[in-house]
């Protein structure tokens, strides 16, 4: 998110970029075999709270890629009234996703990967770390893009880490194979509740991770105001690879 900061910092926004769990080096946070949705949401509000006490901004908003735009969906749910905007990048709501399925059958094959990480005797974590299956997942899901090696060896050097890759691809176990069922129904809870924050939505018109299709219908999913807007030549990482239109459309929709 640093190129997204810098420009948002220059709009005199304080910008936050906190880790998730299993990507921060040197983390504290206890490892998981899996990881629930309710649990990422509650750490987002957890952060979320902090920092306004810290802060006491007058306008917040708080965005996320990937898993962080699950868990931002989740969280807008479980504390709708402490933020003024939701930002989500590469990932339409789960209700929305689930229901483009059997639309769209092309997408279970680009999700793949997230049956394979099921697997257990340590399969997924030897292909992603020895058989440079993280480098090809990064290279098929945004075609064309050179990724910057720096940040690329800086996730690839964290998840060598045995515990954060356990808990890295808990995040995908725990959708599946839940370790709590107690929290797994507050993660459906929260997933399946519509959304009252103004959300903004953002897909690469060449990602092969989640196509723009299984995003059809997303307005359903929320009682706010909701737009889906698709930056055009940018791959599943749109953010770093075009972080000037994607501030474009966040400024755009908050009529900044």
């Amino acid at each position: 998110m640093k190129e997204l900061m810098e420009i948002f910092s220059k709009k005199d926004f304080t910008c936050i970029a906190p880790f998730m769990r299993g990507y921060s080096p040197g983390s504290s946070v206890p490892f998981s075999g899996t990881v629930s949705i309710a649990e990422l949401a509650g750490d987002l509000k957890f952060i979320v709270e902090s920092l306004k006490s810290v802060y006491n901004p007058e306008t917040t908003i708080v965005l996320g890629h990937d898993w962080g735009a699950i868990a931002s969906y989740a969280f807008s749910n479980l504390s709708p009234g402490i933020i003024d905007t939701l930002v989500a990048l590469s990932v339409p709501p789960i209700p929305t996703y689930l229901k483009n399925l059997l639309v769209y059958p092309s997408q279970i094959v680009r999700s793949w990967y997230i049956l394979f990480f099921q697997i257990r005797a340590g399969i997924p974590e030897a292909a992603l770390l020895k058989n440079d299956l993280l480098r090809r997942l990064w290279e098929d899901w945004s075609p064309g893009w050179k990724i910057p090696e720096e940040r690329f060896r800086e996730v690839f050097e964290n998840l060598k880490v045995h515990e954060n890759l356990i808990t890295a691809l808990g995040y995908y176990r725990g959708l599946l194979t839940p370790g709590n069922f107690a929290l797994w129904n507050s993660s459906r809870e929260l997933v399946f509740h519509k959304i009252s924050v103004p959300t903004l939505i953002l897909a690469g018109e060449k990602d092969e991770c989640i196509s723009t299709s299984v995003y059809k219908g997303l307005e359903s999913e929320f009682y706010s105001r909701v737009s889906f807007q698709v930056i055009d030549k940018a791959g599943h990482f749109l953010h770093l690879e075009a972080p000037e239109r994607v501030a474009k459309e966040i400024f755009r929709f908050i009529k900044l």
